[in-house]
């Protein structure tokens, strides 16, 4: 049972860009996710004032994740609907293991780029931090987001290996999260050194097994994961990512201030903890639906 955080419900956080479904093609079952999605989730059960910002299509697969966000109290009033066909990714699994098998891509929100006017930027200005990654297409306004937030944090994924993302990127990010389970320690090291080398405050890699290290320009910091039963490893790093960013922003962390090694520390340590709770769920945080469309298998 996750138990909200009291510290977290003083300011507000905003997930801003993708939303999909994921597809469990052995069992027929479709969950709510995203990187920007599930950080707004996530922040909400540990017990921020959380919302979410991106845009929808208008079916089967868009209404179930509106009417999730309606049902977990996540306002998204601020949303585009699209006609068309909603984020989805088909998910296969072999042996136990959970396998990526197709994608298309974001679906409307990729075919119809969000555009943020002066009325969104107004709007995000009124949170503590927002959270976005490289599969919400807003890499062009990351200087402009920058600018109309208090923080800005940015989730890489993987992609930091198959793009030239990191120099334009890093410059507009107050904090960096980085999934670099299959290159090694070493060479995340080297990413991390390299992401704040290009400007970006704080970055964070995660390891998989081998938990997460942390960069502040000056010293690195580690953390194991927890032990736990896990069902489900989808949205493991996003919880990660996630309570490790409340705790810093409960802390008082502000734009510009170095964050030493002990606060990073117990940040991560609270991530480690949500991300072996979330692991504890099927999909990234529950709430299955049938899939409606058909699917290959």
């Amino acid at each position: 049972m996750i138990t909200p955080d009291t510290s977290f419900n003083t300011f507000k956080v905003l997930g801003l860009g993708d939303n999909v479904v994921d597809r469990y093609l052995n069992t027929g079952k479709m969950y709510p996710g995203g990187n920007a999605l599930n950080f707004a989730v996530y922040a909400k059960m540990l017990g921020a004032d959380a919302a979410f910002l991106g845009t929808f299509g208008t079916d089967p697969a868009a209404r179930h994740v509106r009417a999730t966000l309606e049902a977990l109290c996540v306002p998204a009033t601020h949303s585009r609907i699209i006609e068309g066909e909603n984020g989805h990714a088909d998910v296969r699994v072999v042996d136990g293991n959970r396998e990526f098998v197709f994608s298309n891509r974001g679906g409307v929100a990729r075919e119809n780029p969000f555009t943020p006017g002066q009325g969104d930027i107004d709007y995000l200005s009124a949170f503590a931090l927002v959270h976005t990654s490289c599969y919400s297409h807003l890499n062009q306004h990351l200087a402009t987001l920058k600018n109309g937030s208090h923080l800005l944090s940015y989730d890489f994924s993987y992609r930091w290996q198959v793009e030239d993302l990191i120099a334009p990127v890093a410059p507009h990010l107050d904090f960096a999260a980085l999934s670099a389970g299959d290159v090694g320690r070493g060479r995340a090291l080297e990413v991390l050194r390299e992401v704040v080398g290009h400007g970006c405050g704080l970055a964070l890699a995660t390891l998989g097994p081998e938990g997460a290290v942390a960069y502040n320009g000056k010293d690195f910091v580690s953390v194991a994961p927890v032990p736990t039963d896990v069902v489900d490893t989808l949205g493991a790093g996003d919880a990660f990512i996630t309570a490790t960013l409340l705790t810093l922003v409960a802390r008082g962390w502000k734009r510009g201030e170095h964050v030493g090694p002990q606060a990073i520390h117990a940040a991560m340590e609270k991530g480690s903890q949500f991300a072996a709770e979330i692991c504890r769920i099927e999909g990234a945080f529950g709430y299955p639906a049938p899939i409606h469309s058909q699917v290959t298998a």
